[in-house]
């Protein structure tokens, strides 16, 4: 399963779309219309369609979220210079081998449909999107359906992750961005039960919320 392309697909989708995605008064038709196969369609009515994830559109790829990342963890060792903080190079964010693009759009994916999810209210119109439109694998459209009906939890995510200071920052960064400006109380339950699962310290955190938009 090429989960590097579904998550580039969507990420690109939401980019192009941008506000027309978050302002439009019918969804399933707007997000159909922006392209990609059945399963991106899936995941975006899922992610953009209670109005969350517009800060999503700024990124438009697996190596521009990487690079927003970076940012964010340049600007924390920056302003934690006496405190013992590990030296990351932009090279710790990119993701250079196809098989380290699958393994972390994999989790990062997880990560959007867990958040996604974490409120209960999927319903069967977003679970229909997915299934509604050509163009994606069976498997890769039975994965997402997994998932959503058994999101990851953050220890499972946290596993996934393993001993990655990147890597859990571009996993906090993705979740971030799928909220909106405004949280739910289960939305600002999993963020911190997920920074606290990923090891994040508070200051990466609030550099990571910035680079989000919030």
């Amino acid at each position: 399963m090429n989960f590097n392309n579904l998550l580039n697909q969507v990420l690109g989708s939401v980019k192009q779309a941008g506000e027309q995605i978050s302002k439009s008064d019918n969804m399933p038709d707007t997000i159909t219309k922006v392209g990609g196969g059945a399963a991106a369609v899936g995941v975006l009515s899922m992610l953009l369609g209670r109005g969350g994830g517009s800060s999503l559109a700024k990124v438009g790829s697996l190596a521009a979220l990487g690079s927003l990342a970076y940012q964010a963890y340049q600007n924390y060792q920056k302003n934690n210079g006496n405190v013992s903080v590990s030296d990351l190079i932009e090279g710790a964010f990119s993701h250079k081998s196809e098989q380290v693009a699958e393994q972390t759009s994999n989790v990062i994916l997880r990560t959007m449909i867990a958040i996604a999810a974490c409120d209960g209210v999927i319903d069967e119109q977003e679970r229909q999107a997915i299934l509604s439109e050509g163009g994606s694998t069976p498997e890769i459209q039975q994965w997402i359906i997994d998932e959503m009906a058994q999101p990851a939890s953050v220890e499972v995510i946290a596993q996934q992750v393993g001993n990655n200071p990147a890597l859990a920052s571009e996993v906090y960064l993705a979740a971030r961005m799928v909220c909106g400006a405004e949280l739910s109380r289960k939305e600002i339950v999993f963020l911190s039960q997920l920074a606290q699962a990923l090891n994040l310290d508070d200051k990466l955190v609030e550099q990571l919320e910035k680079q989000a938009g919030f």
